[in-house]
């Protein structure tokens, strides 16, 4: 029988699935609320910037110090979300892997 993930790795990958559900839930969280917040951020500074046209005003609004932080949290949310989902998705494809090769054994295709 020849087994390339053990049962000992698969249980590892369904720990940490089960063990980063409150994290991937929070940074996807954390993440969609950023996004409308950065959004409501650009509008005020764009009204609170004292241009004379439209486009001065976006310019000024999107350079304003508010905007560039808000960037930098959104930044830091969408890397640790896509981070943790790198890892899920690992652990998933570690999981599926190992099913198919446990059927095969058992089936004596392998």
């Amino acid at each position: 029988m020849i087994e390339f993930i053990s049962d000992e790795d698969c249980q590892k990958a369904v720990d940490y699935l089960a063990a980063s559900v409150k994290d991937f839930a929070k940074w996807r969280a954390r993440m969609k609320f950023l996004e409308s917040h950065r959004k409501s951020v650009r509008a005020a500074e764009i009204l609170r910037a004292s241009g004379k046209t439209i486009a001065e005003n976006t310019q000024r609004g999107e350079a304003s110090t508010a905007y560039k932080n808000i960037l930098i949290e959104y930044h830091e949310a969408v890397y640790e979300y896509e981070l943790i989902n790198a890892y899920r998705h690992a652990a998933e494809t570690k999981i599926e892997v190992w099913r198919t090769i446990s059927s095969s054994n058992r089936k004596g295709n392998i």
